[in-house]
């Protein structure tokens, strides 16, 4: 074997190790996937307080395309995840075995330091029921999530 096909096995090697268990779960997401800024259908405002979110309950189309802009007015920093329940109560485990860690933005969640406002383009492909929830340790067990009612008929 040459030095060329080595370096080549090598890469792929790396590509399936470290690369696709990462990604995969968000493409392979039930609850939707990173959508498009240029393919936004609404912008949603949520404003994130101290241990709770001012909205607790949304409703979203199959199919569309939202711009969550998050404003975090609190005195805490808080996160805002998009998940199905499997995937919320994966993060509140990873959140518990960190605290005081800040999270990097993922594609469907980000991180807000007091003050801060962020936006998150999320494409909701299928219906069903999806949570906002921020994981900063005490914040989800508090109460600080809503769900997200995705309907083929919601307008």
């Amino acid at each position: 074997m040459n030095f060329d096909k080595k370096t080549k096995l090598a890469s792929m090697a790396f590509l399936l190790l470290f690369i696709l268990p990462v990604s995969a779960p968000i493409l392979a997401a039930t609850f939707g996937q990173p959508g498009n800024a240029a393919q936004v259908d609404r912008t949603i405002k949520i404003t994130a307080l101290d241990i709770r979110f001012d909205k607790t309950k949304l409703h979203v189309r199959t199919g569309e395309t939202v711009r969550f802009i998050v404003i975090n007015k609190g005195q805490l920093t808080h996160e805002f995840i998009i998940g199905d329940t499997q995937e919320q109560t994966e993060h509140e485990q990873e959140m518990q075995k960190m605290p005081g860690l800040d999270m990097p933005n993922e594609p469907n969640g980000i991180m807000l330091k007091p003050g801060q406002t962020k936006t998150l383009i999320w494409t909701f492909d299928q219906g069903g029921v999806v949570e906002f929830a921020c994981h900063v340790p005490g914040h989800f067990a508090a109460g600080m999530v809503g769900k997200i009612l995705v309907n083929a008929n919601t307008k």
